[in-house]
């Protein structure tokens, strides 16, 4: 080693302090290195998990409310469906109401019609009567006894009564006038 100028003594000493530095560094160095590193490591791991727990947990709250939202327009949709039929019912009730009215209205005119067409009609023949008398009392210009008068308005008022028309009314008067 003499051509190399190395001193066995120095070399020696120097792979001591070699492999003593390596020990101190194992033990001050290394090892509170290594567990900074795995210290990282657990915590990225756990942040992982983490964020992976969020991640499904977050899937998981998106379906609940997707199926929420679902359930929500079914439900929308249900009550609109009913407050349509509702509205045809009640729609389909004011009308059968109006019906109702209005053919108890019309009932109602009719009996109305009715009797004011026979009262009409007596006040006509009371007024046709008394003018067939008058008619006749001035055509045969004689006086008739009571008797006789309301004999002669009866048989005129059984001719008009089949059919009260106004032609059969001049045609009385001609009549009795002949």
């Amino acid at each position: 080693m003499d051509i190399l100028n190395i001193d066995p003594r120095v070399l020696i000493v120097q792979i001591l302090g070699f492999v003593l530095l390596l020990i101190v560094f194992k033990l001050f160095l290394f090892k509170p290195i290594m567990g900074i590193l795995e210290a990282r490591q657990k915590e990225i791991e756990g942040r992982y998990q983490d964020a992976e727990a969020q991640r499904t947990a977050a899937q998981e709250l998106r379906s609940e409310y997707e199926q929420h939202l679902a359930n929500v327009q079914e439900e929308m949709r249900a009550k609109i469906a009913q407050a349509l039929k509702d509205g045809q019912t009640m729609r389909d009730e004011i009308i059968a109401d109006s019906h109702a009215k209005a053919d108890s209205i019309l009932t109602r005119a009719q009996d109305e019609i009715g009797r004011e067409k026979e009262k009409a009609l007596a006040e006509l023949k009371s007024t046709v009567a008394g003018l067939a008398v008058d008619a006749a009392g001035k055509l045969i210009r004689a006086e008739l006894d009571d008797a006789k008068h309301r004999e002669l308005v009866g048989r005129f008022i059984e001719d008009l009564t089949p059919s009260p028309s106004p032609g059969m009314r001049g045609g009385g008067l001609d009549g009795a006038r002949k």
